[in-house]
């Protein structure tokens, strides 16, 4: 399974058929709507949107380790007084 899919806080059952619909990233479910991926998947509206927010939500937390990775592996640099 993708690592980006697998990410999802959903079922398992819910990241296969997602795989298997051709998302591979989570930015490919982010570029569509509730409507559209419940149309794609044959599933209910409400299910669309827990697919949208699981995501939306592993988006957020990828941005937050990376800046957090990135502000703590960055050295402080003294600049030099004019």
């Amino acid at each position: 399974m993708n690592p980006g899919i697998q990410m999802l806080e959903l079922a398992i059952g819910i990241k296969d058929v997602l795989v298997h619909a051709g998302f591979t990233t989570i930015d490919s479910l982010l570029r569509m709507n509730p409507s559209e991926i419940a149309a794609l998947l044959g599933i209910e509206l409400y299910v669309g949107k827990i697919i949208i927010d699981a995501a939306k939500q592993a988006a957020a937390a990828s941005e937050r380790d990376w800046q957090e990775q990135n502000t703590r592996s960055a050295p402080l640099v003294a600049l030099p007084a004019d």
